[in-house]
């Protein structure tokens, strides 16, 4: 049994490698993390014209272009986004997953969080920000922001990219809000 719980840990770390790989440094003509994640925001944005209502009555939003995911019983997620205020870029945002529970496979997909109001937005400025078991997401398709209602001040959308994942969920997802200094970094972190 230890074996097996070691055995699943790794098979973890590897995938937060491979999440942290996918954010980490590029070359020097590759898009930066603004770039890309204005790129994710329009891709989803075609699917469902609704969002773009949504971030219009908004006081902010962080937009990860591509969050990598893997688990066998053990998960593990991560990716880099950036943060607008008022339409404007402020800072980047680190986010890092760790669940527990039926869930194998792997996947990639762009995430949107809608903050609604200062008090959200300030719970991700603070690092104080993160998604209980109860948390949920809006899988992004024509007409899915105009049904989805603010929880505790936020929304949250996934536009899936590739992969299968059996039991994906938002559920322990923690962020770190980087000031603007990081913004046009192409390393994404």
């Amino acid at each position: 049994m230890r074996a097996t719980f070691i055995s699943l840990l790794a098979v973890a770390a590897m995938a937060m490698v491979g999440c942290e790989s996918e954010s980490g440094s590029y070359n020097s003509t590759a898009p930066s993390v603004q770039q890309r994640s204005q790129l994710a925001l329009q891709e989803m944005q075609s699917k469902d014209a609704h969002l773009q209502d949504m971030i219009n009555n908004s006081v902010g939003y962080v937009i990860f272009p591509e969050v990598g995911k893997g688990a066998l019983g053990v998960g593990g997620a991560g990716g880099s986004g950036v943060l607008y205020r008022n339409g404007q870029p402020v800072g980047t945002v680190t986010m890092s997953q760790l669940s527990l529970g039926p869930q194998v496979g792997g996947e990639t997909y762009s995430e949107l969080i809608v903050f609604q109001n200062e008090k959200a937005l300030n719970r991700l400025m603070n690092d104080s920000l993160e998604f209980g078991a109860q948390a949920s997401a809006s899988v992004v398709k024509a007409g899915a922001a105009a049904g989805t209602q603010f929880d505790h001040g936020v929304a949250v959308f996934l536009l899936p990219k590739g992969g299968l994942m059996a039991g994906a969920s938002i559920s322990g997802q923690k962020f770190n809000y980087h000031g603007d200094s990081n913004i046009n970094n192409n390393s994404g972190t």
